[in-house]
């Protein structure tokens, strides 16, 4: 039976003395990395942001939109540092976010 590229690799590996050696090694180079690489678990990062919620009972959302979101979201764009805004519209209010 022919066993091709793979399958004499793999027969050689089987049978040589140095493959523990290789697995030692490779184990103890994880090992160091794992050791000296630096890591942080919960890096922290500052992203500014502002959440404003307005609330207007008894109006719907479609009305809110009109009414409460895209001035707000207006006069939120013209602050100066102000990067990116995002609103959301629900029936008796809406939130408006501020990244700078």
């Amino acid at each position: 039976m022919k066993l091709g590229i793979a399958g004499g690799l793999t027969r050689s590996f089987i049978g040589s003395p140095l493959t523990p050696l290789f697995l030692l090694a490779a184990l103890a180079l994880g090992l160091v990395a794992l050791v000296t690489l630096p890591r942080e678990e919960e890096p922290q990062i500052s992203v500014p942001m502002v959440d404003i919620h307005v609330q207007a009972n008894g109006l719907k959302a479609e009305d809110a939109v009109k009414l409460v979101t895209e001035p707000l979201e207006t006069i939120i764009k013209s602050i100066e540092g102000v990067e990116h805004v995002y609103s959301q519209t629900e029936d008796d209010g809406a939130l408006v976010t501020a990244r700078f």
